[in-house]
């Protein structure tokens, strides 16, 4: 049976929309799934992937509508994930670098050893073991970034990269496993992380795992509670504000898709370089400058933040579920070790960097500072506010300041630099991307200590032990 394009693009619409309302009902049934505090989406998402025609292919027939519609969420992705990152930075107040840094140094710091230890562990299993054993392109070590730094949603922005590289679809396939096993990663490991430190005392506002508020595990605000979505700043008879604003999301992934082949028109082996390169950080790079723009002709207070952020977090929730439902688990098990071992590289290596580096440079509220860095490294900002949220529900520190202010210096870097890592790994090689990423940490490391960072804090040990000194227990690591 033909159907006519407006009733396939509904179904695409509607097939989504179900996913995320059934993602809601099951975490509101489930206490375990509010208590690992996983998103309606990533919920929905895994629904999805277990009624996937991928994952039945060799087992039930699909009608074709279903196989066209699940091959089409890649597609309906990308084009979320650029909306997403086209709107990073609208109707935000473009912090200054230096009182950026000023403020959030320590974080920052915190963030790039996260992000290049990343790259650094993976590239070094996969020189040391997983060469020895696997045929697999040098772009391999570098998924676990893209995946968990970056989000699944971000391993579909690398589509046309890696197709130019000769690895698709395995290459994005591989990359949202990543991302999908850093959100869930993130969440679990981050709530088990929340309640060992709470229990010690190490948190501000939460006292014990019991205080974290129930409408937080349930996902539903209470009614003295709710919250504003944003504030209209223009005469909607004149234009709807949300409809300006999604006016200037389109305007910043056109800047970014001109940006980004202006670039690959130049001659040569630049041109070429950047022809493989996404167009997500593009989109972001161009929101940044319109937003400048905008600013200084003094319009900057027409474009709320709060409409932008509704209007953005609707995209991800979409483009979560879109992900999740193209993934083709089949195709992904037949790299499972490998993909096993560079995921387990990438925890440890985030969960030793939280727990170690973390209480040494960050002088106050270094827990509340650590667990929304260390959501943001496992599955991107959703999961590190969330985190944040369960221990700061108010957000009565200074925590979500210091945050955006880290954020806004992270993402332009590190997701542009993040687009050129696979291919600078086809061209030089892993043992380039490993010793590239090594030569960071170090120089993180030295800017740290120059900086004063590197000690203003405790070690965890040390803090623990002031714990339970002041409650006048014995000290214990772990019980």
């Amino acid at each position: 049976m033909e159907y006519q394009p407006f009733i396939i693009a509904m179904f695409h619409v509607a097939l989504l929309s179900f996913f995320l309302g059934v993602g809601k009902l099951i975490r509101l049934r489930f206490q375990i799934l509010q208590y690992l505090l996983l998103p309606a989406a990533a919920i929905g998402g895994i629904v999805a992937i277990l009624v996937s025609p991928f994952t039945w292919a060799n087992y039930l027939t699909f009608p074709q509508i279903i196989q066209d519609i699940y091959g089409n969420f890649g597609e309906i992705s990308i084009f979320l994930l650029n909306f997403v990152f086209a709107g990073m930075f609208i109707g935000r107040k473009i912090p200054n670098p230096r009182r950026s840094f000023r403020k959030a140094g320590p974080q920052i710091i915190h963030g790039q050893l996260l992000s290049w230890g990343q790259l650094m562990l993976p590239s070094l299993a996969m020189i040391l073991i997983i060469n020895r054993f696997y045929d697999l392109p040098d772009a391999f070590g570098t998924l676990i970034p893209i995946g968990f730094d970056g989000g699944a949603t971000v391993a579909v922005g690398y589509t046309s990269t890696f197709k130019e590289l000769g690895w698709y679809p395995e290459g994005v396939q591989l990359g949202i496993a990543a991302g999908v096993m850093g959100i869930i990663g993130g969440c679990i490991l981050g709530v088990g992380i929340i309640n060992w430190l709470v229990r010690r005392d190490q948190t501000k506002i939460a006292d014990k795992p019991e205080d974290i508020p129930d409408y937080i595990r349930r996902g539903l605000y209470r009614e003295e509670d709710f919250e504003s979505a944003g504030n209209l700043t223009t005469v909607p008879q004149a234009i709807e504000p949300i409809a300006l604003v999604f006016c200037l999301f389109g305007v910043t992934m056109f800047g970014g898709w001109g940006f980004i082949t202006a670039l690959g028109m130049i001659p040569g082996g630049i041109g070429q370089f950047f022809s493989f390169a996404p167009l997500f950080p593009f989109a972001m790079l161009c929101g940044m400058l319109l937003q400048g723009i905008i600013s200084k002709l003094g319009y900057g207070h027409i474009v709320d933040r709060g409409l932008t952020k509704r209007l953005q977090n609707l995209a991800l929730e979409f483009c979560i579920l879109s992900v999740f439902a193209s993934l083709d688990i089949p195709l992904v098990l037949q790299s499972s070790i490998p993909m096993a071992l560079i995921i387990a590289a990438g925890i440890i290596w985030t969960l030793f960097i939280a727990l170690s580096v973390a209480p040494l440079i960050m002088p106050d509220y270094w827990a509340e500072r650590m667990l929304v860095d260390y959501g943001q490294a496992m599955g991107n900002v959703p999961i590190g506010m969330l985190l944040l949220r369960i221990v700061d529900p108010q957000f009565e520190t200074p925590v979500l300041e210091h945050f955006s202010y880290r954020h806004a210096f992270h993402a332009p870097i590190m997701f542009s630099l993040l687009a050129f890592m696979p291919i600078v790994a086809q061209m030089w090689g892993i043992e380039f991307i490993f010793l590239l990423s090594l030569g960071v940490i170090i120089l993180n490391c030295i800017l740290a200590k120059m900086l004063g960072y590197w000690g203003q804090g405790r070690s965890l040990v040390s803090r623990l032990a002031r714990a339970a000194k002041q409650k006048g227990e014995r000290f214990s690591l772990f019980v």
